[in-house]
């Protein structure tokens, strides 16, 4: 990843005139977009010397007409084009005509005042587009994709380092689990974090599980995992905490099915040889679940997932046909599926 190189140019002032911010991981794109901001404008000129279009509401053209512009009161313009969906092979709902045409143009021939930065916040863009193949061979680029797990740990751990913390093991690993090993879910809730443990500068396990946001995904993992053990009164206990957050009976069963269905399916794969990653790539299902998954798994035989996989989808075929009580069905599974020897 070219990411922190790229930002230490633009600290240093070496500003290029077009840029392309490609990938998905949010929180790295924030700070490319600030860093930009602040390297090429001073911040009396940012009123009059910037700009930015969301694509998916303004036509291509008035961006390019202010990149065309001449900086008002200072030495350079910044223009950002926002979600280029044009740039990929999707199809946008918006009936906006761009104009790709003077895009070409443009980019052949950026203006020597204006800085134009193009953010698209899309795993790739299509490389059949010859605006595309154009736009790469054109403009610096500068990748934001999603942190494999290994360089989001080795990050999170130098962040926190960086603020004078100390984590223990076992939070550190909570801390992961529960942000799906996202940074920028990671960088939002560590905050929190921080602040808590001012005076001891240390982020407890503890700590973690009361203050980290819980995902219903993330609930809902933990009832499999109640489930599946027969502890029926935990398990419980968190299906009425769920309803009562006002989540829905049928999206808790339908993502409980989801999840265990995901099981079976790893289960099988792994049977078959495949390691984690052909796991994940097959499936089509992020690399970091899988691995929670076959931490999960392998704690029960394969006929114990198949008895709770099709007791949900009874209780599912009973919530959508109105059969007896809708927050009772999650219930009687329970208490079905714990009974069984």
């Amino acid at each position: 990843m070219n990411f922190a190189s790229e930002m230490a140019k633009l600290k240093k002032g070496e500003i290029a005139p077009v840029y392309l911010v490609l990938g998905t991981e949010d929180y790295l794109g924030g700070i490319a977009r600030d860093t930009i901001i602040r390297s090429v404008l001073k911040e009396d000129e940012i009123d009059l010397n910037y700009g930015a279009y969301d694509m998916e509401e303004t036509p291509l053209g008035t961006a390019l007409d202010d990149a065309e512009s001449i900086p008002f009161f200072g030495d350079r313009r910044l223009v950002i084009i926002d979600r280029p969906l044009f740039l990929t092979g999707d199809k946008s709902k918006s009936k906006l005509e761009h104009d790709i045409k003077w895009f070409e143009n443009y980019l052949n021939q950026p203006s020597e005042t204006t800085t134009l930065v193009v953010f698209a916040p899309y795993e790739k863009l299509d490389e059949r587009k010859k605006i595309t193949k154009l736009l790469k061979k054109k403009a610096v680029v500068i990748e934001t994709r999603a942190m494999a797990e290994k360089e989001m740990r080795q990050y999170l751990k130098k962040t926190i380092e960086n603020e004078g913390f100390t984590i223990s093991p076992e939070a550190f690993e909570l801390f992961i689990q529960l942000t799906d090993a996202k940074l920028s879910v990671a960088m939002s809730e560590l905050p929190k974090l921080i602040l808590f443990g001012q005076e001891t500068k240390f982020i407890t396990k503890e700590a973690v599980n009361e203050l980290v946001a819980k995902s219903l995904e993330q609930n809902i993992f933990a009832l499999n995992e109640y489930v599946l053990k027969k502890e029926t009164g935990l398990a419980l206990e968190l299906y009425q905490d769920l309803l009562l957050q006002k989540e829905d009976p049928i999206k808790i069963n339908a993502i409980m099915t989801t999840q265990f269905r995901l099981l079976l399916q790893i289960k099988i794969l792994e049977k078959k040889g495949y390691q984690q990653g052909d796991i994940a790539k097959t499936l089509k299902v992020h690399p970091f679940r899988v691995k929670l998954g076959i931490q999960q798994m392998r704690k029960f035989d394969e006929q114990t997932l198949i008895e709770a996989y099709n007791g949900l989808i009874e209780a599912e075929y009973r919530l959508k046909t109105g059969q007896g009580d809708r927050e009772m069905q999650f219930e009687l599974f329970v208490l079905r599926f714990a009974g069984r020897r």
